[in-house]
Order: structure tokens, then sequence, then C-alpha cells
């Protein structure tokens, strides 16, 4: 399995959360969004003990992954064998290995995949502290805690999964469990925040977060929204095999109503694995974008999935699965879908052909660079691959009760109060693309009305506008400049 992922692996830092992460190896502070709240304490200083032996920082969190993603699959086939068999354990990992939102996030700096690791690995113990007794509470909840400082969000989609895994053990081991949970914890807490100003300024920055997000709490309004983007999750992840998933859980439902096939331990055990999480990303708070949150719950999809097959063909589900193994394949090496190989190098020639593009057509001395907060070719991007450059978010950020803006130059993050106009400045380079499908990022001006010349297009087909400062006042008239 490691062979298989060393070709397919990201050249540079895949999108907006990759890059600030990245940016934190070098200097924490989630204040400043390197990397973003709530911060993900642990996984970014596991990618500064890897860099000792991977220098590029990229690569430093993309073999991490890579390991990763081997350990997880490990960890699945073990608990499937302990709970199904081994030959149902052989079709969960092979499937699981091949799942192109699985391997996809293998190859990426991105914290899902550690997050995957922990989560599967809690699972393990959680299920023999069930089977062989209390004496695995105590690493469950360390753990757990651990997983905690990878994604803040895994702690508390978990903890009701844990409870579970613990209740029936005596009061001394749940103690002890609920304080080696704590203390682990505060082992990553403390320093966090430390790193980021203190614990007022740690938790004021992670509340900005959220308001100046668009997070929109919970409503029934975003309810149709957050499920289409959950079951897309769950098709990446799946593929066709999410119907037979589907149509196994209604068999099985059918045929264990009148036994209560809900009081099965394993059925439990599952249940509270895996609908804290989807209840959450249902019900509150989903992105289309962020497809690596499903590897909180994919796991117990794959575990359950050759179960499904052999109840819906029979016993005769060998085939079944081989050939959605092949389709998984063919999926993530040869398709053009959000978690292939063929997307991430479409997202580096972006990259790539933008900055050749910006490089040819402004100097550092009079052009400043313009983006918003995009996952893909965003102000990141702008700030991380042209660090020469001065480069801009313009979106304002109420930070500490203050409107300030994100801005970047050789490689570091400022929080500034207005774009500054140097006396030699005399351009801007905003990315096109984005604007012109949403015109509300600058007020319902179409960048396409200007005069022919200042849309500018990429190799790859991205388009790009480039314009006199003067223009700016007209564009962002929200955002405040400050000539020199």
């Amino acid at each position: 399995m490691l062979l298989s992922r060393l070709p397919f692996r990201a050249e540079f830092p895949y999108g907006l959360d990759s890059i600030q992460l990245v940016l934190a190896l070098d200097h924490f502070d989630v204040r400043l969004h390197q990397p973003h709240p709530p911060g993900y304490f642990l996984f970014v200083m596991a990618g500064r003990l890897s860099r000792l032996l991977f220098p590029d920082a990229n690569f430093a969190f993309v073999s991490l992954n890579i390991l990763f993603s081997c350990l997880a699959v490990w960890l699945v086939f073990l608990l499937s064998r302990q709970m199904f068999g081994a030959q149902h354990a052989f079709y969960a990992a092979t499937f699981m290995a091949t799942s192109p939102l699985f391997w996809h996030h293998g190859e990426v700096a991105l914290s899902n995949m550690a997050d995957c690791f922990l989560v599967c690995l809690l699972a393990l113990l959680c299920w023999k502290t069930l089977q062989e007794g209390a004496q695995w509470a105590l690493l469950s909840g360390i753990v757990l805690g651990v997983a905690g400082g990878v994604r803040q969000n895994t702690l508390v989609f978990l903890i009701p999964f844990w409870v579970f895994s613990i209740r029936k053990a005596d009061k001394r081991r749940i103690l002890a469990s609920v304080a080696a949970l704590l203390l682990t914890c505060a082992c990553w807490y403390l320093p966090m925040a430390s790193l980021s100003g203190g614990v007022r300024e740690y938790q004021s920055a992670l509340r900005d977060h959220w308001t100046n997000s668009n997070w929109h709490g919970f409503t029934l309004e975003w309810l149709p929204f957050n499920f289409v983007t959950v079951c897309y999750f769950i098709l990446a992840g799946m593929g066709i095999g999410c119907v037979i998933l589907f149509v196994g859980a209604l068999l099985y439902m059918e045929q264990n109503r009148r036994t209560k096939g809900w009081c099965d331990e394993k059925f439990q055990f599952l249940c509270w694995w895996i609908l804290p999480p989807l209840s959450f990303f249902v019900f509150v708070y989903s992105h289309p974008i962020q497809t690596g949150h499903s590897l909180i719950y994919l796991p117990v999809l794959f575990m359950l999935l050759p179960a499904a097959a052999k109840r819906l063909t029979a016993g005769r589900h060998k085939h079944l699965l081989l050939t959605l193994v092949g389709l998984n394949l063919v999926t993530f090496l040869f398709l053009n879908t959000p978690v292939s190989v063929n997307q991430i190098r479409q997202y580096e020639s972006n990259v790539r052909s933008t900055v050749k593009l910006i490089r040819e057509n402004g100097s550092p001395g009079n052009t400043i660079l313009l983006n918003f907060d995009f996952m893909f070719v965003g102000f990141r991007d702008f700030m991380f691959h042209l660090p020469e450059y001065r480069s801009y978010q313009p979106r304002i950020y109420t930070l500490n009760g203050r409107p300030l803006l994100f801005a970047g130059f050789e490689s570091r993050t400022y929080q500034v109060d207005s774009i500054s106009l140097g006396p030699d400045v005399k351009y801007f380079v905003l990315y096109a693309d984005e604007v012109l499908r949403d015109p509300t990022y600058l007020q319902g001006v179409q960048l396409d009305k200007f005069p022919n010349g200042q849309l500018l297009t990429t190799s790859t087909g991205l388009r790009f506008f480039r314009a006199n400062v003067k223009d700016l006042q007209m564009l962002l008239p929200r955002i405040p400049l400050k000539p020199s």
C-alpha cells in the first residue's frame, strides 16, 4: 500500500488549509490562521518532527499522511476481524485502501488522515474495552485526548462513543480514564494557547473565526444542503458501494425487526461511533469542499460494506466486492473527480500557470495581489507561491473587536487595518473566475464589463483581472485604502 501512495503525492500544499498548516511549521499562531482555529496543534507538531527527516515542508506532512493511511487500513482490518471475521476484514480493508476519498487525503497535506487513524485506533480500543475488560479504558482516554489535539471537533463528536465503551467499568477505572483524557488535552491545549498569545487570545481567535466564517448555526433552512453534502461525501468515498450498503441496511432492518437487531452490541457500538458526527454534519454544518470531514465516519461504512454485499447476494459477494475495488481504482487514477489524482495535478498546474502569468504581467514593485479566502487559488496561494508580492485578502474580519484584513509578504502573515498603496504601486491583480461566478464579492460589479485586455487568462484557462489601483475604490468601497 505504501508503494501505491508515493507516485501520486501532492508536490506542494493542496489549497488554503494545507498552506496554512505548512506556514504553521515556522510560526504557529491561530490568530494569524497559521493554522486557522481551532489549531490542529498536535498535527503541526508532528509535522515539525517529520521535517527533521524531510526538509520539504509539504512532504513532511504528506509523508505522515501516507503512513497514517496505511496504519488506518491496518486498524480497520484488526477491528473488522474481531467483529466480523478475517475474510470480512480483508474485503473491508481492501475497499478502504482503494476508496478515492480516503486515497486522496493520504496524498495531500491536510489533517484529516491523521484524524482518521486516531479515530480507528480509538474504535479498536473501545471495542477491546467492551469485549476484554476495562484495562483498555485508560489507554482509550489518552488516544481520545490525542485525537482532540489533532482535530478538536473529533473530541466532541466521539466523547459519547467513548463513554458508551467504558460505562461498565468500575468507578476507579472510569475516573482514571477521565483524568487521563483531561491531562492529555491539557498537554496540547496549554502550549497551543501559549503560542497564540495566551488562553484569552486563543479563545478570542476561536470565537472570531466562527463569527467571521460562513457559520450559520443550527437551522432547518440549511438541512437540505447539509444532507446533500453528506450524501455526496459518502458517494465520493464509497462509489456505487453506497447503494449496496443502503439496500443491505434495508434488508438487515427487515430481517431483524422482530429480533430487535438494534439491541445487538455491535450495532450499538457502530451507531455510537457514526451518529454524533453525522448528526452534526447534517443538522449543523457541512461544506462541500471539505471532503475530509467524512473520514471520521466513513470507516464504519467500509466495515459494513462486505456484510451488506453478502446479504444482498446471498453469500456470493466476492466478485461484487472486487468489482467495487476495481471501480475505486478507475475513479482515483483516471477520472477527474474532486477526490482523484487528476484533481491534485490540475490544481498544481493551475498554481504554476497562475504564478507564471502574474510574474509576466506585473513586478512586485508596482503590483499588489488581491484575493479572497477561496479554498483553491485564493489569498493563501498568492501569499505562499508569490512571496515577493504584497498580497491582501479584501474581506474585513472582526478580530478582538477591530475590523482588520489579512495580508502577506515574504511568507509572513499580517493583520492590517487597510490596503497600503505605496507611491510605486500602480496595478492590482485579482482572481476573476470566482468573482464572476459570485458578483457579491465586489458588491455587484461585473469584471467582464471592463475594457478588453484587463482579463488575463492562464495556460490552464483561469482568468485574472488586472487594473489600475485607482479602480479599487469603486470595486471595494468598504475596504479602507491607505495611499502613501
